[in-house]
């Protein structure tokens, strides 16, 4: 018990995951690429299934291929360099993109589709490269009209389906 009340306000602060998470992003937008470390913590944060597979990047294939996606001004292509990376689909891409420029960057993720479908924004229901696209667009545009970061207007969407499409508990945020 010792060994964690002496490391209580540390364990406390790993709590907000998420919060530490976006932090990293001025460093890494300053340096320009991520590290292994990095990467992984993103990785993991936004999905542990695949977490074998993330491992199998080397600190040089990250840095590279994180350093290309960055600097890369089509969006197809930063995503494209992205889930070449092991492990990697377009939702841990957007990840690692919204970490770096949540300002422009939306995380798309099951959750919020489902909202943006309810709302009769989108009519389709699986993540592809030309989904993402749209979705980006989308989210943008909301922000622009709201004054707000594209993570902003995925996080509304987000609570929008856990509160308004969750079908199995009702009133639960009322």
């Amino acid at each position: 018990m010792k060994k964690f009340t002496q490391k209580l306000e540390f364990y406390i602060d790993q709590y907000d995951l998420e919060k530490q998470i976006f932090q990293m992003g001025e460093k890494i937008t300053e340096r320009g690429w991520l590290t292994k470390n990095e990467f992984l913590t993103i990785c993991l944060w936004k999905s542990r299934r695949p977490k074998k597979r993330y491992n199998l990047n080397s600190e040089s294939e990250i840095i590279q291929s994180t350093k290309l996606a960055f600097r890369e001004d089509y969006e197809l292509k930063k995503i494209k360099i992205l889930t070449e990376l092991k492990g990697v689909r377009i939702p841990t891409a957007s990840a690692i993109l919204s970490v770096v420029n949540p300002t422009h960057y939306p995380i798309i993720d099951e959750r919020c589709i489902q909202s943006l479908r309810n709302l009769e924004m989108i009519n389709w229901k699986t993540i592809t490269e030309k989904n993402w696209i749209e979705y980006l667009e989308i989210i943008r545009e909301l922000a622009i009209k709201n004054n707000r970061s594209a993570r902003e207007i995925e996080k509304g969407l987000f609570a929008y389906n856990r509160i308004n499409l969750d079908k199995e508990y009702t009133n639960l945020y009322n």
